[in-house]
């Protein structure tokens, strides 16, 4: 069971109420929508996908009966037309009523976007008594006025919008109920004109309410139509005849192909006109959205993101915070199916509602008449929003999370000493509430389909969360496919300071995994082994002795250290030892940035001692670093902060000891002394320049795509790039002053160009070069081409925009030019970088003219460890790979085929 909120409580305390009074008509005023007052409207919507326009994925039938005709068919099949119409109305009685409008209204809409089936406002073109005439029926109309009152109750816009036309409107039959044995609305001019009457009809019953924002002609419209022309036509003449009777309400305008081709349908026609595309499973970047931004700039019009949604919290937030950050309202799909996390509600599916589907998917035996009347009846009532799941971290990524990085507890805080579900971690975005490694859907701008929940179940997050066949202290649902650094956090209010057991409930078919919690950021445990339990539903319950929590302990979060484990629950036991009978000891430590560690212990500490250097020792790859200051950390009783005399790097290992006295607990117990403890090193990956960087090592990127590189070291290679791309990597310029710059670049066609630009922390970027690339005569055929660029000394954050394509890129390195060496005649140029180095030296050598060359490095004692020769070259971009190698100090000789060398000293410091 999910915790129990109570939903009109939560949100008016979450959100607030916000009166839309005075707001009346909406019109669409230059970029803007605004109503009779001038206050610009920025509407926030959900979708009523489902209600009247049934989608085979929404109820699980797609595998056999994707649009609502076939499922009508196939359940008529099943029980008969008399039946069959009950289900129908009891459908569409129940899955969107006044209790719906009401939730929506309490959670923060201010709009909702209903999609309509033309066939409840009029007959099928083949059923009409007089060829050319409407029948029109009362049903739709009836339904729509229910919509538009609870709308105006509730002081809510309302877009109608035509979902499936007269016919269909596109190959993708699941949308509009397109029935390929009967002519499409393209196909027939019969369904063309039922489709404007329709719209005249709408407009003439509707045309003095003002909770109806306007009119969205034509969903998703998918068909081969030469340059939109027939889709304009269309459109021109639902609008001509909705201003015979109608000249205040906006109307809205999708494109072709799902309603983002806008080919031919620009400029406006109309002065009360917005421009609708959709956007679902792209990138949440300004750059997804240029393509719109330029049609309202250019044109002068507003844009409503009618649909999008279907995809996890993180990318609703963040597509959200896009959105109303460039001024465009939108509406989410849908508001409610059966079985889904990424709705507001989910319909519960019944075993018996499972019958039929396996009965249909031909995995069943045929049930009788009476068994699947039950059930589908049954469904109709599961669809009531009283009996849905409702699944609030949805709506608090859509709404709260938006502005704010603040987490809020799953339900009410959880109260030690207890119980916590693992499952109900804090509400809120991933790095503040939980980390996970896999978080969103982008697959229409990386080509790549990524899940976020892989268990589909109980929340919409980035954590994976399936069902749970344990029997102690479960509410049925585990953790699972954990990665190590994922976390996640809970809210908690500790009721009795003291000494705890933490009983941790783990399962394991793997090799186990290690774990461990903090509070308030420090380690209250040390890292945990969990052992294989030889299966991923075997339990057992793991013990973590001697945890000292009091009540200023609110935040608690799980770490994975290593995986292959899956997590129940965990129950906070006291003990009736006291602080002192526990003695003070190193719970953990961490990078805090490039100069600092945090240590934590698992008590708090007495901050009115002075603390000294004195008895702290910090190694990195071995060696001592001189500790410069060791203080109580500001904001964590239970830490300490060390701050040392060296710069730390994202690949060095770390360690800390202790043996001093000076560090005691508020309880009087001295910290024990420790040796070699290891520090997790957080800190971000940098590259150092000079030095090389790897085009595929990049922190962020927009629109590119990697392939395999058969060039020399193998690895990955930028391809199928685009103006417009960029990508964007950590860097550290450790000397300012001239630069050589490297790029490894092919093409078979076409010529390339990019700009590399360094962005410092206040976000000020400058273009340091920009270069372009001539073909090089294959996709694989590689190039290094060599520029000149000044760079300051500092980090920043290098970016590669591309500026002309196609082209290749697999590095790009950087080497100072201040650097040169007096070189013998027969070397143009020479750079070893970086030196020092851990194990890794790039060698980059020009020749006036081509020679033999042998490479060869020795170590003091005069014994070769490295040698390659190479034939008939003139120029060479060498990797030199020490690793294995002691530190120290080596030589590196080039000899040359009429026996010139020269020799440069190599430091390795080692890892």
């Amino acid at each position: 069971m999910k915790p129990i909120i109570h939903l009109s409580i939560f949100f008016l305390l979450l959100f607030g109420g916000h009166s839309l009074q005075g707001q009346h008509f909406l019109r669409a005023q230059g970029r803007a929508i605004v109503n009779e007052n001038q206050d610009t409207i920025l509407l926030r919507g959900m979708g009523l996908g489902g209600w009247m326009v049934q989608e085979g994925y929404m109820l699980q039938t797609a595998g056999f009966a994707n649009p609502q005709h076939e499922i009508r068919a196939t359940i008529e099949a099943l029980i008969g037309e008399t039946a069959t119409d009950q289900f129908y109305d009891a459908w569409l009685a129940n899955h969107f009523r006044k209790a719906d409008m009401d939730s929506l209204k309490a959670w923060g809409f201010n709009s909702v976007r209903l999609p309509m089936h033309y066939n409840l406002f009029t007959l099928p073109i083949e059923d009409e008594p007089i060829p050319g005439q409407q029948t029109w029926l009362d049903k739709g109309f009836e339904l729509t006025d229910s919509v538009i009152s609870w709308c105006a109750q509730n002081e809510m816009y309302v877009i109608l919008d035509l979902h499936a036309a007269p016919g269909g409107q596109g190959y993708d039959a699941g949308i509009s109920d397109y029935d390929e044995t009967k002519p499409s609305l393209w196909e027939s001019k019969a369904n063309r004109d039922k489709m404007v009457a329709l719209w005249k009809k709408l407009a003439e019953r509707y045309v003095d309410e003002q909770w109806v924002a306007g009119y969205d002609l034509l969903n998703e419209p998918n068909w081969d139509l030469p340059g939109n022309a027939m889709l304009r036509q269309l459109y021109v003449e639902c609008t001509d005849s909705i201003r015979t009777v109608d000249t205040t309400h906006m109307i809205f305008i999708e494109g072709n192909w799902f309603a983002n081709d806008f080919t031919g349908l620009t400029p406006p026609w109309d002065d009360n006109l917005v421009y609708s595309p959709h956007k679902y499973w792209s990138n949440n970047d300004v750059a997804t959205m240029q393509w719109v931004i330029d049609l309202r700039n250019t044109h002068n019009v507003p844009l409503y993101l009618g649909e999008s949604g279907e995809n996890s919290n993180v990318w609703f937030r963040d597509a959200i915070r896009l959105l109303e950050d460039l001024d465009i309202g939108w509406a989410w799909w849908p508001l409610k199916k059966i079985e889904s996390i990424s709705c507001p509600l989910s319909v519960e599916k019944s075993e018996a509602y499972q019958t039929l589907l396996d009965y249909w998917s031909g995995n069943g035996p045929q049930p009788t008449v009476e068994f699947a009347t039950n059930a589908l009846m049954d469904l109709t009532e599961s669809l009531k929003a009283e009996n849905c799941d409702f699944q609030p971290d949805v709506v608090d990524a859509m709404f709260r999370q938006v502005y704010s990085d603040e987490t809020v507890p799953y339900g009410a805080p959880h109260s030690i000493p207890g119980v916590i579900h693992a499952t109900d971690y804090d509400m809120g975005v991933n790095g503040s509430a939980y980390y996970d490694t896999g978080t969103a859907n982008y697959h229409v701008s990386t080509g790549n389909y990524t899940p976020w929940n892989n268990g589909w179940i109980y929340r919409n997050d980035g954590v994976d969360i399936e069902p749970s066949e344990d029997n102690v202290a479960s509410n049925g649902y585990n953790v699972g496919f954990v990665d190590s650094g994922e976390w996640m956090q809970y809210e908690v209010e500790v009721t009795e300071n003291g000494v705890y057991d933490i009983r941790v409930r783990t399962a394991s078919d793997g090799a186990g995994g290690r774990l461990y919690f903090t509070a308030n950021g420090s380690n209250i445990t040390p890292v945990v082994a969990v052992p294989s339990t030889g299966g991923w539903q075997n339990w057992q319950t793991v013990t973590i002795p001697d945890v000292i929590l009091d009540t200023t302990d609110r935040k608690i979060r799980f770490y994975i250290e290593t995986p292959e484990f899956n997590l129940g629950s965990f129950e906070f036991v006291k003990t009736a030892k006291a602080s002192s009978d526990v003695p003070t000891g190193f719970r953990g430590a961490v990078t805090r940035d490039e100069y600092s560690i945090q240590l934590d212990v698992n008590k708090p500490l007495n901050s009115d001692l002075p603390v000294s250097p004195a008895g702290f020792d910090v190694r990195v790859n071995g060696s001592s670093v001189p500790v410069n200051a060791v203080s109580f950390h500001p904001d964590k009783p239970r830490s300490l902060i060390i701050e040392v005399d060296y710069t730390l790097k994202s690949t060095e290992e770390i360690d800390v000891s202790y043996s001093g006295s000076a560090v005691l607990a508020s309880d009087g117990t001295p910290l024990n002394s420790f040796s070699q403890e290891d520090v997790i090193n957080t800190l971000r990956f940098v590259h150092q320049l000079p030095g090389r960087v790897e085009a595929e090592d990049y922190d962020f990127q927009i629109g590119t795509s990697l392939e395999d590189c058969s060039d020399t070291g193998g690895g990955q290679n930028l391809a199928y790039l685009d103006p417009g791309d960029y990508l964007e990597y950590e860097i550290n310029i450790t000397e300012a002053g001239p630069y050589q710059i490297s790029y490894r670049n092919a093409s078979e066609w076409g010529s390339g160009g990019l700009e590399l630009l360094i962005i410092d922390s206040n976000g000020q970027s400058t273009l340091i070069n920009s270069a372009s690339f001539s073909p090089t005569g294959g996709w694989q055929l590689w190039n290094t081409q060599q520029e000149t660029a000044t760079l300051p000394a500092g980090r920043y954050t290098l970016r590669i925009y591309i500026t002309a394509a196609p082209f290749n890129l697999n590095w790009v390195e950087f080497a100072s030019a201040t650097s040169q060496i007096d070189l013998p005649g027969e070397f143009r140029s020479l750079q070893v970088y970086p030196n020092p180095s851990a194990d890794t030296f790039t060698l980059n050598t020009q020749l006036h003219s081509p020679q033999d060359i042998q490479i060869e490095v020795f170590d003091v004692t005069g014994k070769s460890v490295y040698r390659e020769e190479l034939s008939h070259v003139n120029q060479v971009t060498e990797q030199i790979d020490l690793f294995g190698q002691p530190a120290g100090i080596y030589y590196l000789a080039l000899t040359l085929q009429n026996g010139t060398t020269f020799t440069q000293k190599l430091i390795q410091t080692g890892r």
